[in-house]
């Protein structure tokens, strides 16, 4: 179906062949007007790296729509497609010309000695002409908004109407690339080998009919033909690849232009019978940069029409016309070799130069092999020494995990002994609240003879007293900071008080509800010292900031001016806040510090609380947030041998020093490695 609009009806054979090629062979049509038909071989039906995978109607109608779009005068015009009695496979029908400039440089059979033959009359004028022509129809397959490549280009494949105006014909096998310079795989050696740049047979281990080139393989093309035209005769390929420098003793490669220098030399020769041979010669060095063996080194399109351009502005014309003339009709009348025997002798020749470059490139495949093999065994022996490697790797691995197992058992004994320490820190601090509360019970007797002698000495002689308090406890004071008053005595006379009295003392909280209601908090450590009967030291350390009221009584009587208002301000070394009276919060962990303090982690405080060895609340510090130095529900703790402190909260790891100074920080939110969750 998709090559319906290019059937063409009425058309009919005239039982003339033209000629034939690699890919097909081409016979004289009539659409009513003349015209050519080529049918492609069926062995020859096959796609490359851009048409791969295609079935081979859907190939053969993208070709015919790639020909349908090219117009131009230096182009073989594509009429369409035919299907004739006996085939079963459509013929290319295009326009019919005179003949090809291989025929005009190369007839066969040759002409007898002394004729006149076309290839007498076909001037250097002409041949610039024709070049010329075959320039512009490249320049326009390249210059396209997608560009094409021939990828065919010989003498075979170029044409001449009866003006000897050249045009470019057997557009089969091209291929539009993304741009010009772009390096596509296609297949391998496409055209005939004689024209082929080397590119077009670089060794693919992986696949022998795949290579990479662009469009300067039409340019390298375009070099072959100028020195057949030129030269006036066909430029076999030659197999000497190699030489051998009798100077150096080494083998040497030959370039593209080297392996052509035999039919440089009729170049040359053509060249001086006309009188332009000279070494800068235009036609010189376009021969020189289109047979180039890079394909960066060759010249664009542009550059190669301007030096033909110079080149036929350097021939004289006179008589060119005359000659085209003559020409055309020599042509006309040249009789036509019915056998076609040379066409397949050309084949046959062609044919051996291949099979030559295919023993040529599997010689490189065996090479290849060859190192292939040393490369394998090279890695074989690789391997067997990863082996052993890996074997002594795994008894250190066995080694290490017998390390473990011991490390293990250790850490089993230390958990053994931690658990035995705690016991006697449990009995330790029983033994401690028994002693307190002995201690209370001391004191309630000894309050209680106090009181039996006051009552002894009488109510009046233990009122006449006056009482004086300062101290810098009075107004102010500092969380976790001991501070004290002084509270003196004196008797009515202004002597100091000689008579003992039971001085007694309390600092509560002021409620932040009524402000009025007080309470009294367990934990604020307030004691009673006394070195005479006439001066006595209240000592106390708040654990509350905020507005504290210190009661201090006498004999259960509160003296002038109690309680005293005192404003505890925070401690700068507690950066948290105690959220309970105690200081206690959800605690959750627990460590030891050279077994005289104790560290607790409280979850819902998140802070760190430090104890003495008498369950006195040192300091605390830490506060909510995801900054460092601050926490969120610390959980474990240990310390070091330097009483450094490591917490574990906020998906991290915090070091501190015993005076909560943070020192390092490790680890962030996440999964990670080095990150937490």
């Amino acid at each position: 179906p998709g090559l319906r609009p290019f059937v063409l009806s009425d058309v009919q054979l005239t039982g003339t062949r033209i000629g034939s090629g690699a890919y097909g062979k081409v016979e004289e049509v009539v659409v009513p007007v003349g015209a050519a038909a080529k049918t492609i071989y069926p062995i020859l039906q096959e796609g490359d790296a851009t048409t791969a995978g295609l079935p081979k109607a859907t190939q053969f109608v993208r070709k015919c729509q790639l020909m349908s779009t090219l117009r131009h005068p230096n182009i073989v015009q594509f009429l369409g497609v035919a299907f004739f009695p006996g085939s079963r496979l459509p013929a290319l029908v295009m326009e019919r010309l005179l003949t090809s400039l291989h025929d005009l440089l190369a007839p066969d059979p040759p002409p007898p000695s002394g004729a006149v033959t076309p290839l007498s009359l076909f001037s250097m004028a002409l041949k610039c002409s024709v070049l010329h022509n075959v320039a512009c129809g490249l320049a326009y397959l390249h210059e396209r908004s997608s560009p094409v490549i021939h990828r065919d280009l010989s003498a075979r494949n170029v044409l001449l109407d009866s003006e000897i105006v050249a045009k470019i014909a057997d557009l089969g096998v091209a291929r539009i690339v993304p741009h010009v310079r772009a390096a596509a795989t296609m297949t391998k050696g496409p055209g005939a080998s004689v024209y082929m740049p080397p590119e077009a047979f670089a060794p693919s281990r992986s696949n022998i009919e795949k290579s990479k080139y662009d469009a300067s393989i039409d340019v390298f093309s375009l070099g072959v033909v100028t020195i057949f035209a030129i030269g006036e005769v066909f430029p076999c390929d030659p197999l000497e690849h190699n030489y051998f420098d009798e100077k150096s003793g080494v083998l040497l490669g030959r370039t593209e232009l080297q392996r052509r220098s035999h039919y440089m030399r009729n170049v040359n020769e053509q060249l001086r019978a006309c009188g332009q041979l000279r070494g800068d010669h235009p036609l010189i060095r376009l021969i020189q940069q289109c047979l180039h063996n890079l394909p960066s080194k060759r010249p664009g399109i542009g550059e190669v029409l301007r030096l033909l351009d110079e080149a036929r502005a350097g021939v004289r014309d006179e008589g060119s016309e005359r000659n085209k003339r003559e020409l055309v009709r020599a042509l006309q009348t040249q009789p036509r070799n019915q056998n076609l025997e040379h066409v397949f002798r050309d084949l046959v020749t062609e044919n051996a130069h291949l099979q030559s470059r295919v023993q040529t490139k599997d010689r490189e495949i065996a090479r290849k092999d060859e190192e292939s093999e040393r490369e394998k065994q090279a890695l074989r022996q690789e391997l067997k020494r990863k082996e052993v490697d890996l074997a002594e790797t795994r008894q250190q691995l066995i080694q290490k995990e017998t390390e473990m197992t011991r490390n293990k058992a250790e850490l089993t004994r230390k958990e053994a002994e931690v658990t035995r320490a705690e016991e006697t820190i449990r009995r330790e601090q029983q033994q401690i609240q028994e002693m307190r509360q002995r201690e209370t019970e001391l004191v309630q007797a000894k309050d209680r003879e106090i009181a039996l002698l006051q009552q002894q000495l009488g109510g009046k002689q233990s009122a006449s007293y006056t009482c004086q308090v300062s101290g810098p406890g009075l107004t102010s004071a500092t969380v976790n900071q001991p501070t004290h008053v002084l509270v003196q005595l004196t008797d009515s006379s202004g002597r100091p008080h000689s008579l003992p009295l039971n001085v007694t003392a309390q600092l509560a909280l002021v409620s932040k509800a009524t402000r009025t209601k007080t309470r009294w908090p367990n934990e604020s450590r307030v004691s009673v010292a006394t070195t005479s009967p006439s001066q006595y030291e209240v000592s106390y350390t708040p654990v509350s900031r905020g507005q504290n009221k210190l009661h201090v009584q006498i004999n259960d009587r509160e003296i002038n001016g109690s309680a005293f208002t005192v404003t505890v301000y925070p401690d700068p070394r507690q950066l948290g806040h105690p959220v309970t009276v105690t200081g206690l919060d959800c605690p959750y962990g627990i460590a030891f510090k050279s077994h005289q303090e104790m560290i607790v982690s409280e979850c819902g405080g998140h802070r760190l609380s430090i104890f003495d060895i008498r369950e006195q609340k040192i300091r605390t510090f830490g506060s909510c947030g995801d900054s460092p130095n601050q926490m969120i529900r610390p959980a474990g703790i240990a310390t070091d041998d330097t009483d450094n402190i490591y917490v574990s909260s906020n998906h991290k790891l915090q070091k501190f020093t015993s005076r909560g100074e943070l020192i390092k920080c490790i680890g962030q939110e996440g999964s990670k490695e080095g990150e937490g969750e």
